[in-house]
């Protein structure tokens, strides 16, 4: 072969290859600075809504998931806790918690230095930020003591957990769980991934690389994998129309982004922000009643 043709041959490779993946630390390094637009707290969720809140106050919606989450924790106000946050992102949560805790201690694992060195931050600058720790860990494999904490939760971080029936995060949970310690999941989940029609099927695909999702759990498959490890108590909560009201901000969140940080912005818009934006709009496309994902709350006692 020439060397003319090699170099030709070389070329078209190179110009017809797929670019690298995004990686969850890249993805959150460069998109989590974001999230601002979304919640001035960095609470990087979806709100909840109760009767009587205003609908168009986000910010109040997305505090209420994290209330939500400490009432299935049923921690005792009155006596000394140990919580764990498994994937605290910016670790708004654990500072939430912290308010409405004054005996507890704190921990936050993620995987993203970005996320550790701002959540130091933030919670250096809050009255309880000096009982919340936070460490760069990966929560399949943590490293912490066994049966350390009395409560763990995940609020939408337990999808990015290896497998759609998310063994080794919840093998992990277990592990660090004390005996009746509590166990909740906040996240969206797949009743079903075989009957999504074809064009369906691409969104989901396009959806799980902007989030850098390897897969999402199966619902079935979560809570057989909860009762193999002895819990108990399995509370599955579908509560999609509960968080409806802050998904439909989404749009005019993103106009307003979109607005403020390409048009006049002046940070680069690389591929991860650009998922960043685009994710949340294909989210409804995929989920109930459209699709068959629906977004839960699981809780669960160790045994």
């Amino acid at each position: 072969m020439s060397t003319s043709r090699a170099t030709v041959l070389l070329d078209s490779s190179v110009a017809t290859a797929k670019p690298e993946k995004v990686g969850l630390e890249e993805y959150y390094s460069e998109a989590g600075p974001d999230y601002a637009a979304w919640s001035r707290e960095f609470n990087m969720h979806f709100g909840f809504y109760r009767w009587g809140m205003n609908p168009f106050d986000r910010e109040p919606m997305l505090e209420q998931m994290n209330i939500e989450v400490l009432e299935r924790l049923r921690i005792d106000p009155e006596r000394e806790s140990r919580i764990l946050d498994l994937g605290c992102g910016l670790g708004a949560t654990l500072r939430s918690l912290a308010r409405r805790l004054p005996l507890a201690s704190l921990t936050g694992v993620t995987r993203v230095p970005w996320q550790v060195e701002q959540a130091r931050e933030r919670n250096a600058a809050t009255p309880h930020g000096d009982r919340i720790q936070i460490a760069q860990l990966d929560y399949e494999k943590t490293r912490l003591p066994c049966a350390c904490f009395d409560a763990a939760y995940a609020i939408e971080s337990a999808c990015y957990a290896h497998g759609a029936d998310k063994t080794a995060f919840l093998e992990e949970a277990n592990r660090l769980l004390r005996p009746g310690g509590r166990l909740v999941i906040v996240d969206g989940f797949l009743r079903s991934s075989n009957n999504m029609h074809p064009m369906q099927r691409r969104i989901f695909n396009k959806l799980c690389e902007c989030w850098v999702i390897e897969s999402w759990g199966e619902l079935d498959r979560v809570e057989a994998q909860l009762r193999l490890r002895g819990f108990r108590d399995i509370r599955v909560e579908e509560c999609q129309f509960r968080v409806a009201p802050s998904v439909f901000h989404i749009p005019w969140v993103t106009l307003e982004f979109l607005m403020r940080d390409v048009l006049f912005g002046k940070r680069k818009m690389t591929r991860a922000r650009w998922s960043n934006v685009l994710a949340p709009v294909l989210l409804p496309l995929v989920s109930m009643p459209l699709g068959p994902m629906v977004y839960c709350v699981v809780s669960a006692t160790k045994e």
